[in-house]
């Protein structure tokens, strides 16, 4: 089973982030997990920090914004969550998407949640740069949240898994089943193929996975499949989400194309930004081996085998 002992909640402070962290704290009461609360100071990689302009005053500011972050960061708590939590802080410098992948990675943090807006306060279809950067650069599943007006009571009574077949869309599915398994939830395995697909339907359907074998927590589980064709996957998996009122998401970051990670595929990118429920992305578990930490350095990184 998918077990979560130590989950990662940046924050900005915005009331999006907020109810990033309440999805984090429903998270960890089913699992007894911990919670570490991340703020980045972007700072030192802004020109009045990076150049080091009059260093005494700098040093000041810096001393004086380290404070009111502190200030912050308890209020948030306070305002979020329940008593009785005991929540570790971080703050730490540097450039946001950078320093939590690699917070991420150095901590062995099992799931990182994460709102997809923030202070930007960009509109429902667009992803903020720090939330999708996350998404396709972190290696431990990302668990990302709509916005302020996304229920939070942490019930899971559905969830979608769309594959396309796929060694990656397998190990997503491994994942839905897992939570499943936990929450009780009746699972719907997607399968959407493309106008120009000449195999039927019923053709189609006698490829689908053998969930057993995928992940042997799916014995006595509600799991229903779905077969659809599309001109756009992601248009049908939005759809069917909204249609039965989808409590969340499980998606791999890339499928059969094998596009390199730091290109998150398509299909999984628009689903990101325009599903109205939480979505969980997660990684071929081979990326733990093949793609190494200097991904969060830079964007080149090795390409993955077809």
């Amino acid at each position: 089973m998918y077990t979560i002992q130590r989950i990662l909640c940046p924050t900005d402070f915005s009331i999006y982030s907020k109810n990033a962290l309440q999805y984090a704290v429903n998270v960890a009461e089913r699992h007894d997990a911990t919670i570490t609360l991340l703020h980045v100071d972007e700072f030192d990689v802004s020109p009045l920090g990076y150049f080091h302009l009059h260093d005494e005053e700098v040093q000041r500011y810096r001393d004086l914004k380290t404070r009111f972050l502190k200030e912050q960061m308890d209020v948030f708590v306070q305002e979020t969550v329940p008593e009785g939590w005991n929540i570790e802080k971080k703050i730490l410098p540097g450039r946001a998407y950078k320093v939590i992948v690699e917070e991420a990675e150095a901590q062995n943090y099992d799931l990182i949640v994460t709102a997809r807006r923030g202070t930007t306060n960009l509109s429902d279809h667009l992803v903020g740069s720090t939330a999708e950067r996350v998404v396709r650069l972190a290696r431990c599943p990302v668990f990302s949240v709509r916005g302020h007006d996304a229920p939070s009571t942490g019930e899971i009574k559905t969830i979608l898994c769309p594959t396309d077949y796929s060694q990656s869309s397998n190990a997503a599915l491994s994942y839905a089943i897992s939570i499943a398994k936990r929450y009780g939830s009746k699972l719907y395995i997607q399968h959407i193929s493309e106008l120009d697909d000449e195999h039927t339907i019923e053709d189609i359907k006698k490829k689908a996975p053998k969930v057993s074998e995928i992940n042997g927590e799916a014995e006595d589980l509600d799991i229903e499949f779905i077969f659809d064709r599309d001109i756009e996957p992601n248009n049908s998996i939005i759809r069917f989400a909204e249609d039965r009122d989808i409590n969340l998401i499980v998606m791999s970051t890339h499928g059969q194309k094998g596009l390199r990670r730091v290109f998150i595929g398509n299909n999984t990118a628009e689903v990101v930004r325009k599903a109205e429920c939480p979505v969980l992305t997660v990684t071929h578990p081979v990326h733990k081996i093949v793609f190494s930490k200097l991904v969060t350095k830079g964007e080149e990184q090795p390409t993955e085998t077809e």
